[in-house]
């Protein structure tokens, strides 16, 4: 009796369903639209109330992973661009090579090996750390300056001189993987002390020469770009026989033809004695020479060096120190016995030393030079950054946990 009640009066409501008109049909579908929009609404407004709610009231695991990505964030991405916003606009130039050239100068980069440092995991960061530093630094001073030619001016390894065969490939791997965008101007390598060896106890041998020669180029010789000579002395004070150092400079004189000369040598060459290098500018006679070797920036002017004037006393050098250059600096060459060097500083923040950067240099056939130093950011007070930061957060952990521990307490 109850089935034949249900079955009945399921049918009168499928009857009563199908007399149902168009309109009324309509009418159905346009609530459930109605009232699906205002789930959505509703849904949106309560993701909202959410982030508000969390926003108003942080979480601790919240706060703690904001501040370490606004760390990150600063010190490994923003502080480089800030610095690089803070170097001096380039020089209006034609970019005509045949009237003047950009270099840019990378001394020191000391890429840290393997035998000195400390073993896993402490020396596979700080090499991890100083390449990453450097492939960034140089990125940017790369694409900043666009040069026509780069040249290291030696000490490009740390171990250099002393590597094994398996440790010297790495070395070079990571120079190239670091340096790469040098590919796409002139590059001019000299070789320094930690390359080649040839500072205290660590010799000079053919091996270590022939291997430096064999990944990178000559020591010694003439590289000619454009209207520039760059002369590579390859000159040491305290080590070279001053004899056999004339006989090879006079071998490279022959093949001097370019109209500009400049000098590219490690170490220091106007500030030694006057009876050591005299001779030697003499028969090169360059306007110009780069060197690095100190880590530190300074300017050697001598208004009278390349005269004819040959007493040993009289050497009148004059140093300027750019450590806080700001903007260009300019050189006239155009005075056959004046001579300005220049020490680039390093640009690896591991030399310890308060200020290091890339040098550039805009020269004009003309006889005129612009020269500065794009500054690099302090990666020390950075790594600082962390430690801080971390001592911080590992604070505020603290204090929360003792607060939420007082309260647990406090509600038994």
């Amino acid at each position: 009796m109850q089935c034949y009640f249900f079955s009945a009066s399921l049918a009168l409501k499928l009857e009563a369903r199908s007399r149902v008109p168009a309109t009324a049909t309509a009418g159905v579908r346009g609530d459930k639209t109605k009232f699906k929009a205002q789930t959505l609404n509703m849904v949106k407004w309560y993701r909202k109330e959410i982030i508000l709610r969390r926003l108003r009231n942080p979480s601790l695991r919240s706060v703690t992973l904001i501040m370490i990505l606004l760390v990150i964030i600063s010190n490994e991405y923003l502080i480089y661009q800030i610095q690089s916003w803070r170097w001096p606009p380039m020089p209006e130039t034609s970019r005509d090579p045949n009237e003047e050239l950009v270099i840019l100068f990378a001394s020191d980069p000391q890429l840290i090996g393997i035998q000195d440092e400390h073993g896993f995991p402490v020396g596979a960061i700080s090499r991890w750390d100083s390449d990453r530093f450097l492939r960034k630094t140089f990125s940017l001073a790369y694409s900043y300056t666009q040069p026509d030619v780069v040249v290291f001016l030696g000490d490009l390894m740390d171990e250099g001189s002393k590597a094994l065969r398996s440790e010297y490939d790495s070395y070079m791997d990571r120079f190239q993987d670091i340096f790469y965008p040098s590919l796409n101007s002139k590059v001019v390598y000299i070789p320094g002390d930690n390359d080649i060896g040839g500072e205290g106890f660590d010799f000079r041998t053919k091996f270590k020469i022939s291997r430096f020669e064999r990944h990178f180029e000559n020591l010694t010789g003439v590289v000619n770009v454009h209207f520039i000579d760059f002369i590579k002395l390859d000159f040491r004070t305290q080590y070279d026989s001053f004899t056999v150092k004339k006989q090879d400079v006079s071998g490279m004189t022959q093949k001097l033809t370019a109209p500009v000369r400049i000098i590219v040598n490690h170490e220091p060459v106007v500030s030694q004695l006057k009876m050591l290098v005299y001779p030697l500018l003499k028969l090169v006679q360059p306007n110009l020479i780069f060197s690095g070797h100190w880590h530190e920036s300074f300017h050697y002017v001598c208004e009278t060096c390349l005269s004819s004037n040959a007493d040993s006393g009289h050497w009148p050098v004059h140093m300027r120190d750019l450590r806080k250059l700001q903007g260009w600096t300019e050189a006239d060459f155009t005075n056959l016995i004046s001579l300005n060097e220049f020490m680039v500083p390093t640009c690896s923040y591991r030399m310890g030393t308060k200020t290091i950067g890339y040098g550039v240099a805009v020269v004009k056939k003309s006889g005129s030079m612009q020269y500065t130093v794009l500054w690099l950011p302090h990666r020390y007070t950075q790594l600082y950054g962390y430690l801080v930061s971390l001592i911080v957060i590992l604070f505020i952990v603290f204090i929360l946990y003792i607060f939420v521990y007082v309260n647990k307490t406090h509600r038994r």
